[in-house]
């Protein structure tokens, strides 16, 4: 089975949003730790938002976390 980078990506990020604890994530911090180009990641995690997964904030103290709990969440979402 191939998987695309567009999921390769978006998996890769889930699992760096459910890693990383209490309070929002940075993109350019999932970016960057998932080796992932931001713009990409970005565009992905809209996705992911629109899909209910994932959640956000803008502003100084926002970014990006899981909707719900990440063993709630499975890989066919």
């Amino acid at each position: 089975m191939r998987v695309s980078a567009k999921v390769d990506y978006a998996v890769r990020a889930s699992i760096e949003l459910a890693a990383g604890g209490p309070g929002p994530l940075k993109g350019d911090r999932v970016a960057e730790a998932q080796g992932i180009p931001l713009r990409f990641l970005e565009n992905i995690l809209g996705e992911l938002k629109h899909a209910g997964l994932v959640a956000s904030q803008q502003g100084q103290e926002g970014g990006y976390w899981l909707a719900k709990p990440a063993e709630e969440i499975t890989l066919a979402e």
